[in-house]
């Protein structure tokens, strides 16, 4: 290798360090305005294809696919419902009370709940320890990066996903490191996340492609929970307060 072989390949290595570490104005604005974007959407449906690996007890890593549909109506209706393996877990929201269904064991529990998706998204998460797939999308507000200690963000370039031209992330956090891929145009959704946890030697991956219908027939009985014949209501746990024993 030459000497000036080698001076590229060393001022190519040296730039790569020092973009890692910055906080591209353009990375950051990108999440400001797909935030606004969202939070502006009345209604909307989402179709979404996933894959969230699994670390083994003997450190081996198993990847899964799912499937999650989600309509939501603001400030008060939702309908999520992830599917795997022929098992669709199901939760209704009327602005009123909530219902988780498990079609597979034909259980469902509900719960009064507040008046708007924020105060629900809160209430599962906190009283219940339960997370709803695609949630994320309802809490991006102006002080999201700075709220989650992003440190590194980036623009990668444009791609195409699922045939949208979509402008390609990359972000870093404690612990995490994400990429997003959002939509082009006026409309800035989101294409694409991909997420990686550094916590673990595994650094498992959860990766999903997102769907957009805004525009699809939403009727109020989309979030109205109808038992099937044999479904038994039970109760449903909360989470023990913390500082307590079981």
């Amino acid at each position: 290798m030459s000497r000036f072989q080698c001076l590229l390949i060393c001022l190519a290595l040296t730039a790569n360090t020092v973009s890692a570490e910055e906080l591209e104005p353009k990375a950051l604005a990108a999440l400001d305005q797909m935030g606004a974007y969202l939070r502006s959407l009345q209604q909307f449906r989402i179709d979404a294809s996933s894959h969230t690996d699994q670390v083994l007890e003997n450190g081996q890593v198993i990847e899964f696919s799912h499937q999650a549909r989600l309509l939501a109506r603001q400030p008060d209706k939702l309908h999520v419902s992830l599917e795997s393996d022929g098992k669709r877990r199901s939760l209704f929201y009327n602005g009123k009370s909530f219902t988780l269904y498990d079609s597979r064991s034909g259980y469902f529990a509900n719960q009064a709940a507040p008046a708007n998706i924020g105060g629900l998204l809160d209430q599962l998460s906190e009283r219940y320890g339960i997370e709803l797939p695609l949630a994320d999308l309802f809490r991006w507000h102006p002080g999201t990066a700075r709220d989650v200690g992003i440190s590194s963000a980036l623009l990668i370039g444009d791609e195409t996903v699922d045939g949208n031209t979509c402008t390609h992330y990359a972000y870093r956090q404690p612990d995490i490191d994400w990429q997003l891929w959002v939509r082009q145009g006026p409309r800035p959704l989101p294409c694409r996340l991909v997420i990686s946890r550094r916590d673990t030697a595994e650094q498992p991956r959860h990766s999903v492609n997102y769907h957009w219908q805004l525009n699809s027939a939403i009727k109020p009985q989309d979030f109205e929970f109808i038992p099937p014949a044999g479904a038994r209501a039970v109760p449903l746990q909360q989470l023990e307060p913390q500082g307590e024993q079981p």
